[in-house]
């Protein structure tokens, strides 16, 4: 039996189908996409290989569903079977992933890995890993096109119709991904949801064409017309004849560069919204959103507009090319004012956190979606030019749809590694505006009408003139000033104020569009303070975050001075790099960079990282951490783990206790492993959930202090890892150690111990029943993005300060005479004052007092630290009720 054609009216319920596997495709693209990254890496050319692996599998399985779908009659039940099979893949996938790893590890290990053999095999196997389910994916579009379509005039109204509610459900399935589901249900449960909905639809599928069979009496499968009667029901000349030949074979071509094109507008965009908006998972989301979006709408337009009586196709897909091509070029002279824009819109809505969620949607939709319409425009009018005869409608939209995607496959790759690295992010965009200009001066040549073409042919070329000779401005300094992160640091929202922020008072060193981020370097004008920013947001310098670069790179070799063998994780400035070269019992020194522009930028701090890249200990290594960890068999003595902010997607996998435990695995006995972390603009639960989640993986945990209010450093180890005085003054005298230390403010052994904040006891009192960050549930990522804003450091240093007992605990035990003791603790005082944390000072002072009662010195001293206070809180209160006062003038004033 057969499935009958499907009635108008069925055509609703079928399009809730296809809306519904819609989203569980793209949510499974979202999903997966995590998963492999933490397997192969979250470098460029890793998530490259995914897309180009997953988009490969949608082409193959469109081709051989477009071959079968012509010769088969129970389309529907195909349909249904392949939605189940794509369920069952979603269920085993994680332990494919597994399986996956096992095999990788076989072939590979870090110290041997090629650069081109590697990505070989990660196109291999991560290929193979999503090959069958987009298979299946791809597949159901010509299956149910061909079995909605009961005229072949319909092929391009009811095709464009489907693929545009396919692409609407792939929208919300992003959106919902990205805002509901890993926040609430983490990755296995978005995966387990996603599996139902597969079920569901496959169920419904299967139940519906075994009804329609048993329903059915005769089997109608279609009207077979011919070319003739086609033109009979609506005369369109330019599918006429040879010409309609023509454009029936040149559709495919078109098709294929625009899907070229629109991969290449996307990463172009996503690279420069990551300036605007930020690398965060919800911005991430809101471009995807955004672009899913214009080529939904622009299908359904396209579509409805097919069913006007009068419709010329090709005239239509000129149009279309046109527009997508002018809306980029318009789009591309807008980016200039965005930061503007993007300051203007935080002050109107007055920093709230549901609205500039919808201000950073609107700026993603701008940019991305008009361009993105005229491109969704053509897939529609594509199929109804390219299907010809009856027979084979499964066939010509299976071509259309294949050539689409397999220049997306080409176009992904083509952007990431060739296009923007080479001539950067607004040229590689001008490329693929070109590209479009010069298809639809192509396609307006075919036109019947000799004005047509002329005027298709000449917009084109005008067009084109213009984006050659009217190149938009770029300010590398505004552009990368990362105003979604310091917008709140402005003293007001003017464009002034943007402009001194962001360009008056810095001098550009370096600038480069890499791989993965924009790197810049710049100086401050009038000091000598460098600093260097990926994709606007700052991760060094040579001053203020002096404290922390040299302490990551020191604090490890005076719990661990035997350690011969180190990674460090983020070369940044290379002054952490720097400190650990300083080591002179090291015999090898890995430093891994995922960016490779970030390498020679390096160099502009050459001045005050000792220059570490020099050292012939020390291999740069371009690898994601968790990739490198994954291949490396020779274990570290000591891991640094120095990644930028945990609120970016990507780096927030460094902060989860798989990786965690990663590293311990890759420790030898003993050995030391150094998590960075931040206080600001990061919540106090968030904070609590990293401190768990460290005290879980570890055995032994200490937790210091760096930069007041901002910093903190914690060692994690299997063994005991307080720090030994005596080691830590042979270490001070070693000339090269003691004058890193020196600058950062450490001449003694007695000045580490004020950065000591607590252990591992403490850690877990401050964690309390705060969850743990895991690659599952992605707490710390969805979670952290929402308080950068605001001012959370003093609060969470706070807590720490009030939890923290200091290093007094960790020694108490050491000590048998009172006496030697109370110097302990009086020199440890003596530090803590240095450092001018005066409570702590004063605590140690009659912890002193308490051991030896008669040292009046010291009774002194805590009544100086007592008076102090009392006069700094009275001098703090008076400064209060003066700013209280001249503001009430000022309001009386207005």
């Amino acid at each position: 039996m057969t499935d009958p054609v499907a009635p108008r009216r069925a055509l609703i319920p079928l399009l809730a189908l296809f809306f519904v596997s819609g989203g569980a495709g793209l949510l499974y693209e979202v999903l997966w996409m995590r998963r492999l990254t933490l397997v192969f890496g979250a470098t460029q050319p890793a998530v490259a290989t995914i897309l180009a692996a997953f988009m490969l599998g949608l082409a193959l399985g469109a081709a051989i569903g477009g071959r079968i779908a012509d010769r088969r009659s129970d389309l529907l039940r195909l349909y249904g079977l392949l939605e189940l099979g794509i369920a069952a893949y979603a269920l085993a996938f994680p332990s494919l992933v597994r399986g996956g790893t096992h095999v990788y590890r076989f072939f590979f290990e870090a110290e041997t890995v090629q650069y081109w053999s590697s990505q070989a095999l990660h196109g291999v196997l991560m290929g193979g890993l999503v090959l069958l389910p987009t298979i299946a994916m791809g597949a159901t579009l010509p299956l149910v096109v061909r079995w909605a379509t009961d005229r072949l005039s319909a092929v391009g109204a009811r095709g464009g119709v489907l693929y545009g509610f396919n692409t609407a459900g792939a929208v919300v399935g992003v959106w919902a991904a990205g805002f509901v589901l890993l926040p609430w249900l983490g990755v296995r449960g978005s995966e387990l949801l996603g599996a139902v909905a597969n079920a569901m639809v496959g169920c419904v599928a299967l139940v519906w064409s075994a009804r329609s069979r048993a329903t059915a009496v005769e089997d109608d499968r279609q009207e077979r017309l011919e070319e003739a009667e086609l033109l009979e029901i609506e005369p369109d000349p330019d599918l006429a004849g040879d010409r309609g030949a023509r454009l029936a074979r040149l559709v495919p071509w078109v098709l294929a560069i625009s899907g070229a094109c629109s991969m290449i507008f996307e990463v172009a965009w996503t690279r420069f919204l990551a300036l605007i908006l930020g690398s965060s998972v919800y911005a991430f989301t809101l471009m995807l959103t955004a672009f899913l979006l214009g080529h939904a709408s622009g299908a359904l337009v396209s579509a409805a507009r097919l069913r006007r009586p009068g419709h010329r196709a090709s005239r239509t897909l000129t149009i279309a090319l046109l527009g997508a091509g002018i809306s980029a070029f318009a789009t591309n002279h807008l980016f200039r004012f965005l930061p503007f824009w993007y300051v203007d819109a935080y002050g109107l809505i007055g920093g709230h956190d549901t609205g500039l969620w919808f201000v950073h949607g609107a700026i993603a939709v701008l940019v991305m979606t008009p361009t993105t319409f005229f491109i969704g425009m053509l897939f529609p009018v594509g199929l109804r030019l390219a299907a010809r005869t009856s027979s084979g409608v499964a066939r010509d939209v299976a071509r259309v749809y294949t050539a689409n995607t397999l220049g997306a496959v080409f176009g992904s790759p083509l952007a990431g590694f060739v296009l923007i690295p080479v001539i950067g992010i607004q040229d590689a965009i001008r490329v693929a505006i070109l590209l479009q200009l010069a298809t639809a001066a192509v396609v307006a040549s075919t036109r019947a009408v000799r004005a047509a073409r002329r005027l298709g042919v000449g917009l084109a070329a005008a067009f084109g003139a213009l984006v050659l000779f009217a190149a938009p401005p770029w300010d590398p300094l505004l552009m990368s000033a990362g105003m979604y992160k310091y917008v709140s640091d402005l003293s007001d929202t003017s464009h002034e104020a943007v402009r001194n922020f962001a360009v008056s008072d810095y001098d550009l060193l370096f600038y480069e569009e890499g791989r993965t981020s924009v790197v810049t370097v710049a100086r401050s004008v009038g000091s000598e303070n460098i600093w260097l920013a990926n994709n606007g947001k700052v991760d060094a310098s040579s001053t203020v975050d002096m404290p922390t670069q040299v302490l990551l790179g020191r604090l490890p070799y005076l719990v661990r001075p035997d350690a011969e063998s180190t990674l460090v994780v983020g070369l940044a400035s290379g002054v952490t790099a720097g400190s650990v070269a300083k080591e002179p019992g090291l015999q090898r020194i890995d430093v891994l960079e995922i960016e490779p522009a970030v390498i020679e930028a390096s160099h502009f701090f050459d001045g005050v990282n000792g220059r570490p890249l020099d050292d012939p200990r020390v291999t740069a290594i371009g690898n994601d951490a968790r990739n490198h960890l994954v291949l490396v068999d020779r274990p570290y003595d000591v891991i640094i783990n120095e990644p930028s902010n945990p609120w970016i997607t990507g780096v927030s996998n460094l902060f989860t206790r798989e990786y965690l435990e990663l590293g311990k695995a890759r420790l030898t006995e003993g050995g030391v492993f150094v998590q960075w972390a931040q206080i600001y603009g990061m919540g106090t639960d968030d904070l609590r959930s990293l401190l768990a989640t460290v005290a879980d993986a570890f055995e032994h945990v200490l937790l210091f202090t760096t930069v007041t209010d901002a910093d903190l450093i914690m060692l994690g180890s299997d063994a005991p890892i307080t720090p030994d005085l005596d080691v830590v003054a042979r270490r001070l005298g070693i000339p090269a150690i003691g004058e890193d230390l020196a600058r950062i403010g450490v001449y003694e052994p007695f000045d580490v111990l004020p950065l000591l904040l607590l252990d591992r006891d403490d850690i877990l009192k401050v964690a309390g029943d705060a969850p743990i960050n895991t690659d599952d549930n992605v707490r710390i990522e969805f979670s952290a993005p929402l308080h950068i804003h605001y001012s959370t450091q003093e609060k969470n240093s706070a807590m720490l300060l009030e939890a923290g007992r200091g290093a007094w605990p960790l020694y108490r035990d050491r000590f048998d005479d009172d006496g030697d003791a109370a110097d302990f603790l009086t020199e440890l005082g003596e530090a803590l004052e240095r450092k001018e944390l005066w409570v702590r000072a004063a605590v140690a002072y009659r912890d002193a007092l308490e051991l030896r009662p008669g040292r009046t010195e010291l009774r002194d001293r805590v009544a100086r630290i007592r008076d102090y206070l009392a006069d700094a809180v009275r001098q703090e209160k008076e400064a209060a009720e003066r700013e209280e006062r001249e503001r009430r003038a000022r309001t009386r004033g207005r």
